[in-house]
């Protein structure tokens, strides 16, 4: 009974053949207008903006904050069908775009909200009523800041441009970040460890995953894939994929806290052990499942669990889930929706519980454990237990970053507040008037 969108539940970019599914958020029909827009969010294409949303600098170098809303120019927005829908607008037609991103934008928001409970404020509630989701197609990056949600693009070195307004995957990760910012917050001042921002990728990434699992095609394409040995590379495990094999990250990953104990670069790259060790839960979360209906047998989850970590040939394991899932594919999609929902359910849950101030996995790890003895008396402790264990997480803490903000440096974008300017340098009388004719010709 919801509105209407199509939308690419696999990246439109790694081949031919990839079709948008309609999807029905839970919007009512006829509640969505021109642009999409809702009370909540809204779309535009703005025509002429110069700079992305966050800190800048202006033209004789001095930081400025630039913050929505666009005032300026933008193209036609999408519009609503009759009946209040946007699912006639296909990947070819103007407008296609704006209702893609906000669609995946809305459909992230019902699965976690679902998750979470409640519906989530956003955390810039105090100076703007609605979420602006900019498209801005030159900018080479995505990024969710104070009020904004804007999408650039992936520029290929044969010169061609991959929209991330058409990549669900991005757009979720990004709504992710809208979730933690709301809910557990920022550190106080001096109160920041390295893994905080690490637990921003890793979480906003796993936002993706399991969203992504709320498109039955996934299910199915995952399980056809690996007849339900997650340990195959797979859909759900590849993070915006790109020609040539190329993904953002991957959440079937063998990094460990080891690989940082001396330092890291980015927030990206600390981020797979944590990621590494809930997407190693889901697995064995949904190996006991197929277990408990009768699926695979005990001996066979043993053996998946040897070859993880390369105790055991694969060839032996893979026929076993080959067979099974011959036998019984639904039951295994169903398995696989189950795991998934107790993941999603303690992944929310741990996010209520946590404390942004001295952040570190091993908290992750403790909450998620105390969240599996609240709701199941303990039923998967083992399984979190030794995930986290594996992957070096409660043991070993990351070091600093190898390349520590030099200074004068702009501060993390999506951070960016308002009262930011009060703290930025002056600018001179011909700098404000050079920016000012910027920003103004377009407005």
């Amino acid at each position: 009974m919801g509105t209407r969108f199509r939308l690419f539940a696999q990246s439109p970019f790694v081949g031919f053949g990839t079709e948008p599914e309609i999807v029905a958020v839970s919007s009512p029909p006829g509640s969505v207008g021109a642009g999409p827009s809702d009370g909540r969010m809204f779309v535009i294409e703005p025509v002429g903006k110069k700079w992305p949303y966050g800190m800048n600098r202006g033209p004789l170098g001095t930081p400025f904050v630039y913050l929505p809303q666009w005032r300026g120019p933008r193209l036609a927005p999408a519009l609503p069908d009759d009946d209040g829908n946007f699912d006639y607008l296909e990947p070819d037609m103007p407008g296609f775009a704006a209702a893609h991103a906000f669609g995946s934008a809305r459909f992230t928001l019902d699965v976690w909200e679902n998750y979470l409970g409640e519906e989530v404020d956003w955390h810039f509630r105090d100076d703007f009523d609605r979420l602006e989701i900019s498209i801005l197609p030159q900018w080479d990056n995505a990024r969710f800041g104070y009020g904004f949600l804007e999408i650039g693009s992936q520029f290929e070195k044969d010169g061609s441009v991959l929209p991330f307004a058409l990549d669900f995957d991005i757009i979720a990760h990004e709504v992710g970040h809208a979730f933690i910012f709301s809910i557990l917050g920022v550190p106080d001042e001096n109160a920041e460890f390295p893994e905080y921002g690490g637990f921003h990728e890793s979480f906003s990434d796993c936002v993706s995953l399991i969203a992504e699992m709320h498109f039955p095609s996934v299910i199915d394409q995952v399980l056809d894939e690996t007849s339900g040995n997650l340990y195959l590379s797979n859909r759900i495990a590849r993070f915006s994929e790109f020609p040539g094999n190329r993904q953002i990250r991957d959440a079937n990953n063998t990094r460990t806290m080891d690989d940082f104990v001396d330092g890291y670069r980015n927030e990206h790259d600390l981020s797979e052990p944590l990621t590494g060790a809930i997407f190693d839960i889901l697995a064995d979360i949904f190996q006991e499942s197929l277990v408990d209906r009768g699926l695979i047998s005990r001996e066979v989850e043993q053996l998946a669990e040897d070859v993880e970590f390369g105790g055991a040939e694969s060839a032996e394991l893979q026929h076993a889930f080959d067979s099974a899932y011959a036998d019984d594919s639904e039951g295994f999609a169903q398995a696989l929706a189950d795991a998934r929902d107790v993941m999603g359910a303690y992944l929310a849950e741990t996010l209520w519980d946590l404390d942004p101030d001295f952040l570190d996995y091993g908290d992750v790890a403790d909450v998620l454990l105390a969240v599996d003895e609240r709701e199941t008396d303990g039923r998967y402790g083992d399984i979190i237990e030794r995930n986290f264990e594996r992957r070096g997480i409660g043991v070993v803490c990351a070091g600093p970053r190898f390349e520590p903000k030099q200074q004068g440096s702009l501060p993390s974008q999506r951070a960016v507040l308002p009262r930011d300017r009060f703290w930025l340098p002056r600018m001179s009388y011909r700098e404000r008037f050079v920016l000012s004719e910027s920003i103004n010709r377009n407005v």
